[in-house]
């Protein structure tokens, strides 16, 4: 039966595949996919009988790709085609070649009471040494058959990042390296089991049965182990699982990165008594090397990559500087809600709509976008989050999902930021015989609730509450040039700025009245620059 092999941060599951198979991030599909990037009903793979499998997008925002390729019509999948639908990568395998790894190699447990007296370890070293310290011929043989494998395997594999395909590759350069009927790598699964990841064997679809002694003894050690017949080697006595195939030899290493066990591969032959020697394990080890240094090439693309993405996103809401440390780690942003006590400000401007009446489209997207530009520009100075643009409004937030201990001192001094930067860029649209642009802004701080929002189609960062709210009419309340102020967030600055009381307003949803403050002017006898406010909080 044909079936998706699917990676994502839980590691790799496989799917059987029936005629209709839905496919998208809602419980419903047919097979669900737990990325956000992913839409709610995202592709369908279903059977045609004349052409077999085939893939179909269903106007997924961020498209569904065979082999890197956006979709643009139906096609038939091949076997090992790779699919990618958001940030999840999937890999079909056709009934043609139905067995994974996993069908077809065993790991018995009749070998758990096996005594291992002993290891033999190659002696491979991590490093070529100096010329001046080679003091024999063996030393530079050794070096060549480290440069040999290095050489022949980087050729082969060149810049893939599929481990799954790596891994096979490595398998097909190692049977011509050495003489082998079948191979095996294991790779740990999300539960840190070590469980058959590649395949492959001289003999068709023959299955292979593992020693759990032999990768038991692997992970212990982590070093590689020879057996030169197993019916008479002491350290497998009792290993039933070896001894029931009449496997005369058979070797297992580690796949090491420094000191990190990434995997364990295996081969076994079964034509010749004392088919390895310690030179086959030591060759067989250096291939372990070189796969390790590629897996851990293609675990850092993935992030790099992963990165990459992250840091656009969060570029577009945080300064450049909380971009970083979200994508580095330093800072987390939960994907859920969470309480939190945060500082919102709105921002439009006055008299948009008569203003745009006159002008055409373009011009109006050309204007919002050079004020916005400026207004963002200042946001970020004063390390706000950009939560969402509403026509020609702006709404910011300081404390989500980064909190300063000034943060209600930071929106204020943003709002009278952007309030004077609108006189320079007021001067260069009048200079070109355009009209003023003059904004409302309003600022309130106080407990809202913060996370991600949104279908699961579209998702953004974003928060709710009645603080927001209030805020929001806060805004509606200004007149121009006005930045106007909640008292919980006065209560917070009020020793920072110059501010007139104004009468109460009584806004929509809110029984009483609102006592507000419209903000002068910054407090000269306080430090105005970011560095001492943080100092002073």
């Amino acid at each position: 039966m044909a079936k998706l092999v699917i990676f994502d941060s839980g590691g790799r599951k496989e799917v059987s595949l029936g005629d209709h198979n839905q496919i998208g991030r809602h419980p419903q599909n047919d097979i669900q996919v737990l990325d956000r990037v992913v839409s709610k009903e995202h592709c369908i793979v279903f059977f045609e009988n004349s052409k077999g499998h085939m893939i179909k997008d269903l106007g997924s925002l961020n498209g569904t790709f065979v082999n890197k390729n956006r979709l643009t019509n139906d096609i038939a999948l091949k076997d090992g085609d790779e699919i990618t639908l958001g940030n999840t990568r999937c890999m079909f395998l056709s009934e043609e070649n139905p067995d994974s790894a996993e069908q077809m190699v065993d790991v018995s447990d009749k070998a758990l009471e096996s005594h291992i007296h002993s290891k033999i370890a190659p002696s491979v070293q991590d490093r070529f040494l100096p010329e001046k310290e080679v003091l024999s011929d063996k030393v530079v043989r050794s070096d060549y058959e480290k440069l040999r494998v290095t050489y022949e395997l980087g050729r082969d594999i060149g810049l893939e990042l599929n481990i799954d395909h790596i891994l096979e590759r490595i398998l097909e350069r190692t049977f011509e390296f050495l003489n082998c009927d079948r191979g095996v790598v294991l790779m740990a699964d999300a539960d840190g089991e070590f469980k058959p990841r590649t395949y492959k064997t001289k003999r068709g679809n023959e299955k292979l049965v593992l020693s759990s002694t032999l990768i038991k003894q692997v992970q212990a050690e982590k070093a590689g182990i020879l057996s030169s017949d197993a019916s008479i080697d002491n350290r497998f006595k009792g290993a039933h699982s070896i001894i029931m195939q009449g496997i005369r030899s058979s070797m297992a290493v580690p796949i090491m990165h420094k000191e990190e066990l990434l995997g364990i591969m295996i081969i076994d032959s079964s034509v010749a008594v004392n088919a390895y020697t310690e030179k086959d394990l030591q060759l067989l080890s250096n291939i372990a090397n070189q796969t390790a240094q590629f897996i851990k090439n293609s675990q850092m693309a993935k992030k790099i990559e992963t990165d990459a993405m992250t840091r656009e996103q969060f570029q577009k809401l945080l300064s450049p500087d909380l971009a970083e440390m979200v994508v580095s780690g330093k800072l987390s942003v939960e994907k859920g809600g969470e309480n939190r006590t945060a500082t919102v400000l709105f921002a439009d401007i006055r008299g948009f709509t008569s203003m745009s009446e006159d002008m055409h489209a373009a011009e109006v997207l050309q204007m919002l976008n050079e004020y916005f530009e400026v207004m963002v520009e200042i946001v970020f100075n004063h390390e706000g989050t950009v939560d969402k643009f509403v026509g020609d409004e702006i709404m910011v937030i300081w404390g989500a999902p980064v909190a300063h201990g000034d943060d209600p001192v930071r929106a204020v001094s943003a709002a009278l930021d952007m309030q004077a930067a609108l006189v320079e860029f007021n001067q260069t649209r009048e200079s070109e015989g355009l009209p003023p642009i003059h904004i409302g802004i309003g600022i309130n701080t106080g407990a809202l609730v913060a996370g991600y929002i949104g279908s699961t189609r579209t998702m953004s960062y974003s928060v709710i509450g009645d603080t927001v709210n209030t805020a929001a009419r806060l805004c509606s309340a200004a007149g121009p040039g006005q930045t106007i102020i909640s008292e919980n967030t006065h209560e917070l600055v009020r020793h920072e700025f110059k501010v007139s009381k104004l009468d109460p307003i009584r806004a929509k949803g809110i029984s009483r009245p609102l006592q507000i403050f419209n903000v002068l002017e910054r407090d000269t006898s306080v430090p105005t620059d970011l560095t001492a406010a943080r100092k002073m909080s």
